[in-house]
């Protein structure tokens, strides 16, 4: 693992073009995988690019409850 793969929050925020308030609020929260060492947050980035990944494609299924109200 390279140190560029360890990310601080201001990295983050650049990397998904988010505000820094929104990325604490989300590893807060657990939504993005995130280890607190002291007060600081780190994040991989890998860890961060399975999560877009694996967002994208739960976006891009039908979801069942659209297809039987019509949507489709």
């Amino acid at each position: 693992m390279n140190s560029d793969d360890i990310l601080k929050i201001k990295d983050v925020a650049n990397y998904l073009r988010i505000p820094v308030s929104t990325v604490y609020r989300l590893a807060q929260d657990g939504k993005v995988p995130a280890v607190k060492v002291g007060k600081h947050w780190r994040f991989l980035k890998k860890d961060l690019q399975r999560l877009f990944v694996q967002k994208g494609e739960e976006n891009s299924q039908i979801p069942e409850n659209k297809e039987k109200a019509g949507f489709w």
